[in-house]
């Protein structure tokens, strides 16, 4: 293996994460091979970027409905603007010369619109290599979809009716999962995790916000730092600053243990029994990999609706409809261990920790 070309979009963590995750673990096995992630629109065109990517963080911070709606008339209608041709004939130009430069054994797009663009590109005779569509979320958007895609990797087995219903073959499909960096492979022991990050022994909440700092967290540790449950809470601020210091200056009765950014996700998770968490899909595929149960607040419409009605269907996660509830439900599931013995073990059925692992065992059957 020599050359993988990576393209993503950079809205959120996630897609860029999993594009990161392959290029890991090809830099394990293969210290000389060239990969290269490319932020699709940045790389084209800067300000069209801006425009995209900015237009969708304002709908999602403060119109949140209207994306969903938008979302939802692209599943369910016939026929649909496809801005992948219309993005392809604005943008194939530089593409095809980042290709012919770079010269990839294998295109892998962690982002529909790429993947619209690349497969246009593929059918014109333009791209003669494999080329792998990584979906990020618990479900499928016809925007995946695409006539010269050459294999789809499906974050379940039980997503596979769903794409197959859009014309695709069973060859074209592998069920690996959200690639996942290599810390989550491992699943580290609670009780030593604990000690290693100054927790006590007792019930944990994990609470995060997902990759675009979204949702009520100062909200929910206050609710569950006041909450007469003997619990801590375990948090990750990230790089926003703000919210730091919020939390830094938040008195609550429970103990609140908060972390800026860190590159330990994984161990952070393993020390804990719950997390209350937007869903999306990187988060998810990192908080199955790790077992544990979830508690969604405030997911988004479109795609985080879906990935909340896959988690429920699975028996993974619980819902809750307004953050007041949360502690009602939290000592709901405390108090009915039949309930929380499924939740776990059907977590660790879920979880694919080594996902990454699995996708470059594929693009090595398709280089070498």
């Amino acid at each position: 293996m020599e050359r993988v070309l990576f393209c993503s979009v950079s809205i959120g963590a996630g897609h860029d994460l999993a594009a990161r995750a392959v290029m890991q673990e090809i830099e394990h096995r293969y210290p000389y091979c060239q990969t290269r992630l490319v932020d699709t629109f940045k790389y084209i065109n800067p300000m069209l970027n801006k425009v995209i990517v900015g237009s969708y963080m304002e709908s999602l911070r403060f119109s949140p409905k209207i994306w969903g709606y938008l979302y939802s008339q692209a599943e369910d209608e016939d026929k649909f603007v496809d801005l992948g041709h219309i993005l392809s004939k604005l943008l194939s130009v530089k593409m095809e010369k980042l290709i012919t430069e770079f010269n990839p054994q294998a295109i892998v797009c962690t982002h529909a619109f790429p993947a619209g663009i690349l497969s246009i590109l593929k059918g014109q005779g333009k791209i003669n290599v494999p080329l792998i569509a990584v979906l990020t979320d618990f479900t499928i958007h016809p925007f995946w979809v695409h006539e010269h895609i050459d294999k789809y990797i499906l974050p379940s087995e039980l997503l596979k009716y769903e794409v197959q219903e859009y014309g695709v073959k069973e060859e074209q499909i592998m069920c690996s999962g959200i690639p996942l960096r290599r810390q989550f492979m491992v699943r580290g022991d609670k009780k030593e995790t604990r000690r290693k990050l100054g927790l006590e022994e007792k019930v944990t909440i994990l609470v995060m916000g997902g990759g675009l700092g979204l949702g009520e967290i100062e909200e929910v540790i206050r609710s569950l730092g006041n909450a007469d449950l003997d619990l801590q809470i375990v948090t990750i601020a990230g790089r926003n600053d703000k919210l730091w210091t919020k939390l830094q200056t938040m008195f609550v009765n429970n103990k609140v243990k908060i972390f800026g950014f860190i590159e330990n996700v994984a161990e952070v998770m393993a020390a804990c029994d719950f997390i209350v968490s937007k869903p999306g899909g990187l988060t998810t595929a990192e908080v199955l990999s790790q077992g544990l149960p979830m508690i969604i607040v405030n997911p988004l419409p479109g795609q985080e609706f879906r990935n909340t009605d896959f988690l429920l269907n699975t028996g993974v996660a619980v819902k809750v409809r307004k953050t007041q509830y949360l502690v009602p439900q939290l000592k709901l599931l405390l108090s009915c261990q039949i309930k929380l013995k499924q939740m776990r073990e059907m977590t660790a059925n879920m979880g694919k920790p080594n996902s990454a692992a699995r996708m470059v065992d594929y693009l090595e059957s398709i280089t070498l």
